[in-house]
Parts: C-alpha cells; sequence; structure tokens
C-alpha cells in the first residue's frame, strides 16, 4: 500500500484522516467547503454606490471592481464623477475600456426621479443589479443642539435619510423584479450608534438609517435581500486631520484601541465582503468599522 492509499483509507492514522468513529456528517453537514473560492469573488456583479463621488465611493468602486464586479457610481457632481473616472481607471488591469465597467450617473440621490431613472440606467447597461452602497450623506461644521438652525437640520435629514429611504424603495424594488436576490449595505457612522456632542442632527440621520434597515431586512428578506448597516469612524487623512489640533487627533487615538483612525480601504474591504455570499446570512445588522472605540 503506498502513502497515498494509506492517506485515502479510512480509519488510518495519517495527515487529514480522521479516526473512524468520527461523525462525517457532524464534521460538515452541507458539503458547502468543497464550493471553489473565486480569486475574482465579485465576477458578473453589479454594484450601484451613491455619494459615488467622494472618498468611501470611489475607494468602494475600486475594491469592487478588483474583485470582478461592475460598478454604477451616482453623485451631484459631475467634477466629483469625472475625477472618480481617472482614479479607477488603474483599478481595472485587464485592458478593457473603463466605461465597459463603470457608468456614472449625475443625480441627485435625495430625489426620486433621478434615483428611479439611475437604476433603470444600470439595469439597461449590465442587465441586472447585485449589491447596493447606499452611502450619500452631508454633515456641518460641530455646534450646540440650541444653536443648530431648522435649515441644517433640513438639510441634514433630507439628504442622509431621504437618500437611504428613496435607495431602498427603489433598489428593493428593482431587485426584487430581477429576481436574484441582493445585499444593500447603507453607510451610517458611529454616531449612529452613541451621541455625537456637536452634531446632533447628523447623529440622529445615521441613527435613523439603522431603523430603515432593520425594517428593510425584514420586508426584503423573503426575496433573498440582505439589508445591513455599516458605520465607520472619522476616517484619518489630510481632510480630517485638518478639522482638528494635534492635540485633539492624540486625544481621539486614545480612543481607539487599535491606535489610528479608519481608512478609506478599511470601509471598503467590509463592503466588498457584504457584497460576496460569504455573508449570505447577515442581515438586519450593523457591522463597526472603528478601531474598537464603541464597546458594547
Amino acid at each position: 500500500m503506498n502513502r497515498l492509499d494509506t492517506l485515502n483509507t479510512p480509519g488510518t492514522p495519517g495527515i487529514g484522516v480522521e479516526p473512524l468513529n468520527t461523525p462525517r456528517l457532524a464534521r460538515n453537514p452541507t458539503g458547502y467547503f468543497r464550493v471553489p473560492l473565486a480569486t475574482h469573488r465579485l465576477a458578473n456583479k453589479v454594484a450601484f454606490i451613491t455619494g459615488g463621488g467622494g472618498k468611501i465611493g470611489v475607494e468602494t468602486a475600486a475594491r469592487l471592481i478588483r474583485e470582478g464586479a461592475n460598478v454604477t457610481l451616482m453623485d451631484i457632481s459631475f467634477e466629483a464623477l469625472e475625477e472618480a473616472l481617472v482614479t479607477l481607471k488603474d483599478a481595472i488591469y485587464t485592458g478593457e475600456i473603463s466605461t465597459s465597467r463603470i457608468l456614472t450617473v449625475v443625480g441627485d440621490a435625495s430625489k426620486e426621479e433621478d434615483m428611479v431613472s439611475a437604476l433603470e440606467r444600470t439595469v439597461k447597461m449590465f442587465k441586472k443589479l447585485d449589491i447596493a452602497l447606499l452611502n450619500a450623506g452631508v454633515s456641518y461644521a460641530a455646534k450646540p443642539l440650541l444653536k443648530t438652525s431648522e435649515e441644517e437640520y433640513d438639510r441634514v435629514m433630507g439628504v442622509n435619510v431621504k437618500s437611504a429611504f428613496l435607495g431602498l424603495k427603489h433598489v428593493g424594488k428593482t431587485m426584487a423584479a430581477l429576481g436574484n436576490g441582493g445585499s444593500i449595505i447603507l453607510t451610517s457612522s458611529i454616531a449612529g450608534l452613541r451621541g455625537a456632542p456637536g452634531l446632533s442632527v447628523y447623529s440622529a440621520s445615521k441613527f435613523a438609517l439603522r431603523g430603515l434597515a432593520t425594517t428593510a431586512a425584514t420586508e426584503l428578506g423573503p426575496s433573498g435581500i440582505r439589508v445591513n448597516t455599516i458605520h465607520p469612524s472619522g476616517l484619518g487623512g489630510p481632510s480630517f486631520q485638518q478639522s482638528w489640533t494635534e492635540e485633539q487627533l492624540e486625544e481621539m487615538k486614545k480612543g481607539m484601541p487599535l491606535g489610528r483612525f479608519a481608512e478609506t480601504h478599511d470601509v471598503s474591504s467590509v463592503v466588498a465582503f457584504l457584497g460576496h455570499e460569504d455573508s449570505k446570512f447577515i442581515t438586519g445588522s450593523f457591522l463597526k468599522i472603528d478601531g474598537g472605540a464603541i464597546t458594547f
């Protein structure tokens, strides 16, 4: 008997062989481990991203493209989308023309007609829709609640919450009609998990996304559509650092067990996971991307 025969003989001690009395069905009841792992795990997937011209939108689009997906970027700024296209050309290694993999749509995600049009164009071009990152959002300079204006309230809630509502409504309709299920991810914040002094309305808007997401997860689940929120902490980088003094930054870092601020790639990798079948049994959940800043 050669070594290969020995290894393939049930109950024979050897590398990779368990005793005969080990219940094989208990070890592997589904056989799912036999499914090959794809290098480009999002190949042939189609993703739709609002706020697509921003830091998180562009970084996430790059990650999804590298994983094999085609992407629609929706943003209110034509200039931001132009810059995004230049950046994203580097994410395509196959020599394909970027316009065959990336669709850009100028539109306001908080306006229903723009949302509907962007999704119609996405399906017309790519014939499907598998992933949506509802990422459009605005904030404002920190100030006490008693000094926050009605106009600021209307603007922040009108963008952050309304765009997510419209996205859930029409992405949900589109995915349900296509009949292949899908994954919808809402970009919230750690301000959607705890109070944020100086940012009362922003915090309220990010808390609201949890209510939308958990309800949508329940309603859309029977159609195979998953809905989750992600909660990044403040993103590092020049613009973030310029908003605070060195002393404030150091004090904030003390509350980060991993010792640094979040980066855009920390967020994009979680979105890629939620867009893939590896997360197929996760819905109605919130995922913190905060280096341990919030523990509960």
